[in-house]
Formats: structure tokens, sequence, C-alpha cells
């Protein structure tokens, strides 16, 4: 079988066909299609209309993977005037994009919470499963001496609340690291003039030198007020790192109660949450063992077989 596989980002895309070597029977080309192709499958909505041309142009049939539809960006995220302003066009955009899912004859939601926010506000139907992490990109690199340091490794954008992450650490003999990439040029702005003197970014750094944060981190953060799924976490907990999320219904799915959480609307309660975890050794320990038990769910294999399920 031959799929014509629509993603952004050469690299990004070599990581992420890893299940591939599982399903010997499938082969892709990358960013086009002809005749030869039996489907289409795109994996990011910006690629979504290139999709939908080869769809129409060679009439086959076409599945798109969707992280999210971030329908309530003016409420959930507490935005400034200038997040507001920011984000004027999002709404719009999200309806254009619905539009556009409608004309895949497959979905496949990121997570139950994705299945159910795109039926329930957009009337869109899906199949689920989770993605996963590449085991043998963390193991390629040696393990890093732990340190006090506290991580988060997100897009620098309104809904991941770095700035929460920032007044949470602000008291802590701990070093921060901000590890992402810029986008939304306003709120990066934003989220720079509150940096901390324990706090350092990171930008479009390459995925070694992420991954070595993240074995030398104790803990990784992710404050988000919105999420598909979030993969950070999981590969926080591949590599030794105890996690604290926020309470968001679709952590709470994919994490069960295998990590710390605390309240996204409260920045004093991320800050308590926080404040205990460095102190509490064992209950790191306690979070890595219960993660190590989740790992084997977002594995490569486990996403071959699913997609096989699902596709072929």
């Amino acid at each position: 079988m031959k799929i014509a596989f629509y993603y952004p980002n050469q690299n990004v895309v070599k990581k992420d066909l890893i299940f591939l070597d599982y399903l010997p029977e499938i082969t892709i080309s990358h960013n086009s299609c002809d005749s030869s192709c039996d489907m289409i499958y795109v994996s990011t909505l910006s690629k979504l209309p290139e999709a939908i041309n080869a769809k129409e142009q060679f009439n086959k049939p076409l599945v798109c993977w969707v992280w999210d539809l971030p329908f309530n960006s003016q409420t959930d995220w507490d935005l400034t005037s200038e997040g507001i302003r920011d984000n004027l066009s999002r709404p719009q955009n999200c309806m254009n994009s619905a539009l556009l899912l409608k004309k895949c004859d497959k979905l496949i939601s990121a997570s139950k919470w994705t299945q159910k926010t795109i039926r329930d506000n957009f009337g869109l139907d899906s199949d689920q499963m989770y993605f996963y992490i590449n085991p043998q990109e963390f193991d390629a690199i040696p393990n890093q001496q732990k340190t006090n340091r506290i991580s988060q490794i997100s897009r620098y954008a309104w809904n991941k609340k770095w700035e929460n992450t920032l007044y949470a650490c602000k008291d802590l003999s701990y070093e921060l690291s901000l590890i992402g990439v810029r986008h939304s040029p306003a709120y990066y702005n934003y989220m720079t003039k509150q940096i901390t003197p324990n706090a350092k970014l990171y930008e479009n750094i390459s995925r070694i030198e992420i991954i070595k944060l993240l074995k030398s981190s104790e803990i990784l953060v992710s404050p988000s007020v919105f999420e598909g799924w979030g993969i950070s976490p999981i590969e926080a907990l591949y590599c030794n790192t105890a996690v604290l999320v926020s309470d968001l219904p679709v952590f709470q799915e994919v994490y069960e109660d295998t990590v710390l959480y605390h309240n996204r609307f409260n920045k004093d309660d991320m800050k308590e949450k926080l404040k205990m975890l460095t102190k509490n050794k064992e209950l790191q320990k306690q979070i890595i063992k219960q993660g190590k038990l989740k790992i084997k769910d977002f594995t490569p294999e486990r996403f071959a077989k699913e997609f096989k399920k699902l596709i072929l």
C-alpha cells in the first residue's frame, strides 16, 4: 500500500514515521500524490488544503489526524487585552478548519476529549487513537545527571501559560528551563517581560539538546489551559522526570492517577503543588514509577497496530 503523507517538516516526519518500521506493507510519498497512491494521510491542519487538492485531483480517500480545534480560546484562556487582539481570528480559523475537515473521508482524533469536542462543537465524527513517543530517540542519548532543574517544553503560545510557570518557580532554588518555539510573537514578548533571574529561555534548539535538558530535569511542568493531548509529560516520564500538569480533562484522561495535578485557573495552587513536589523526593519517585507503566500505551508498535486496524 502506498500512502501520500502530508506533513510540513521533513525532520519531524522522519521521527513521526518510526511506526512504519512495524508496517512493512506500507510505503510513503512525502507531500506528493499521484495515481499510484492508494490513499492520502495528513497529520496537521496546516497541510490539509494541499491534501484536499490531491484528493480532488486523484480521487483518493483522505484521512486526517486531528490534534485539536481550540473552540474555547476566548474563555478558558484568560487572555489579556493583547491576547484577545492576537486571537481575534482564531474562532473563524477554527470554523474554516472544520469545513475543510468535513471534506475528509476519515478523521482520527488524538484523544477521547478531542473526539468529543470536535463532535459536540463542529459536528465532526472521528475514530480515536493516541500518538506515541519514540524510545529509540531517547535511548540514543546518554542519561544526564539530575540537577535542580524544572522544565517546560511547548510552543510559546497563550494557552501554554508560561507566565504561571515563571510565577510558580520564582521563589524556588531551581533553574527553570523554558524550551519552545515562537508560535505567537505577541505572547513571546508578553512572556519575556516576566522572566525571572532563575529562568533561561531556549528557542528552536535541537531535539538532542531538548532531550538532554529533559533528562537532567527533576520536574517537568505543563500548566496549559488548552491541549488536544500533550506529549511532553510522557517524554518526561520516559526520562525519569517527575511531572506536574494542570487539571485539564484531556490530561486526566491520558495520565489518570500517574502524575500530580494543579488547578489550571489558580497559579497559587500550581506554586504550592510544585513546592511540595520539589521537597518530596519519594513522591517524585512514585510518579516516575507509575509513569513507566503508562509508557507501554504510547509506543510505535502499539500505534502501528491501531493504525493498521483503522487505515488498511
